[in-house]
């Protein structure tokens, strides 16, 4: 059997090479293929899924909130175009999954042949019985095929429970493509001829995810593109964050709530109990979810043995521009200043003044993507930060080696001084003394703006700290 030929990746998508190398082994092997896609809305899964069904001479199919019956009645049309069938592009219907299956199964015999159905909740949620009718399928009709199956969808939870040890898929699936946020390199390719600070920036107010990046018009500067996204009535953004879980979750108010406090700077458990006035499982429970959904993350010092018990804990939004919404475009929103003031008035004296602040957060997340892809001093098998019990003292990055080497580094958004790589020394100490074994400490200095002092630069000439500027982290 002639194998098939090998899938070039579009220039159209940025990035997600690793995402498309997998879709890509897999429409290559002699077997049929069972692949689970998953990823939060906007992060580019349909783009990629859309492109690959095309190049595979295959079919897409994107579900939305309909019966069944009218979902199979639209997939009836959709394999009626593409396999010529007058009948079925006349009206006729596949009146079942049991039958669409079939039909599929006949028309593809022994061919290569793809076929996405992104988000598969929706057609489960209508359809109890649909994973049962692939099962079946794929355990007796589809076993000598190749049937390349790919079920994708933006409710991370649920397409994570369709791996559960209960459920008619349990053991079946021969891939699974999880699409990540994009890094700042990558947001980066949206407004190449931008500058590296503009492009920190894009990446900090903006956020990581492609479908919002895509929005950019790079023929405008940073605040003109803000002012029409965000800062204008009709901006595509201007709501975005306070109806991202409506959805999923039809009474999110706690969600919501957690999510502002996170956005605001209460991390901690104690100071989210307060702030959302609820604790225990009221509070733990959509905690949980939104960690599911990949919306925010649980993080706690890389020295700790048993992070699941941590006292330590900290909670993080993983979209910066989520953590930027909720911290300075909903107060404009709430005091009625969208729609009443000049969006380029509310970006120069608003927005412009209180970047710095939002930023030092945002810049950290930056060089921490940037260390796990480090060769030198070596490559890092865990990145992480550090903080003590009291947080008096914290630390940026922590990067440790599969040799106990130590990686650590301070972050700064403006430039660097002595002061700083001191304060690193002694808390390059802290740290080694909570580890059990320390071969060697390297220490870095990061600069949003590439500037050091006399004494940094000094240090850098000795071989005592590594100094990284922005293009370095844009590499």
């Amino acid at each position: 059997m002639p194998e098939s030929p090998l899938l070039k990746k579009p220039e159209a998508i940025l990035d997600r090479q690793r995402e498309w190398n997998q879709l890509a082994r897999s429409w290559r092997r002699e077997r049929p293929e069972l692949i689970f896609v998953v990823g939060r809305r906007r992060i580019g899964k349909s783009f990629v899924l859309s492109r690959f069904a095309k190049q595979a001479g295959g079919l897409y199919y994107q579900a939305t909130r309909r019966t069944e019956s009218e979902q199979l009645a639209s997939l009836s049309q959709i394999f009626g175009q593409h396999f010529d069938d007058a009948a079925l592009i006349q009206g006729a219907l596949l009146p079942s999954w049991e039958a669409l299956f079939e039909y599929l199964t006949q028309k593809v015999g022994s061919s290569p042949f793809v076929l996405v159905l992104d988000e598969f909740p929706y057609l489960t949620a209508v359809s109890g019985a649909l994973t049962s009718i692939i099962q079946r399928f794929w355990d007796h009709q589809w076993q000598g095929s190749r049937i390349r199956l790919v079920l994708s969808g933006s409710y991370v939870s649920a397409m994570k429970q369709l791996e559960e040890h209960d459920q008619p898929l349990y053991g079946r699936r021969t891939a699974r493509i999880s699409f990540a946020p994009f890094s700042c390199a990558a947001a980066a390719g949206f407004a190449p001829q931008w500058s590296a600070r503009q492009q920190f920036l894009l990446y900090g107010i903006v956020g990581n995810l492609p479908g919002h990046l895509a929005l950019i018009d790079p023929s405008l500067s940073l605040g003109e593109n803000i002012g029409e996204m965000m800062l204008d009535p009709g901006g595509r953004l201007v709501d975005e964050a306070e109806r991202l879980l409506d959805a999923f979750v039809p009474d999110a108010e706690v969600h919501y709530s957690i999510i502002e406090a996170i956005a605001t700077g209460d991390r901690a458990w104690g100071r989210l109990t307060s702030r959302v006035g609820k604790s225990g499982g009221s509070l733990l429970r959509p905690l949980q979810w939104l960690e599911q959904m990949q919306l925010i993350e649980r993080r706690v010092p890389i020295t700790e043995n048993k992070p699941e018990r941590s006292r330590r804990a900290l909670y993080h939004i993983i979209d910066p521009y989520l953590t930027f919404w909720h911290s300075t475009v909903a107060p404009l929103v709430r005091a009625g200043s969208i729609g009443l003031v000049d969006p380029q008035t509310l970006w120069s004296q608003m927005i412009e003044p209180a970047l710095d602040d939002h930023m030092g957060a945002v810049f950290e997340q930056i060089c921490r993507e940037h260390v796990a892809t480090l060769e030198f001093p070596f490559r890092p098998v865990r990145v992480g930060s550090w903080w003590d019990h009291k947080s008096q003292n914290e630390v940026d990055i922590v990067a440790i080696s599969a040799h106990d080497q130590l990686f650590v580094a301070e972050c700064k958004w403006g430039g660097v001084s002595g002061r700083d790589l001191d304060l690193l020394r002694h808390r390059s100490r802290l740290v080694a003394a909570e580890l059990p074994h320390v071969s060697s400490i390297h220490l870095g200095l990061f600069s949003g703006r590439g500037q050091a002092d006399d004494f940094v630069q000094a240090a850098v000439q000795a071989g005592e700290v590594l100094l990284f500027g922005p293009e370095d982290l844009l590499r």
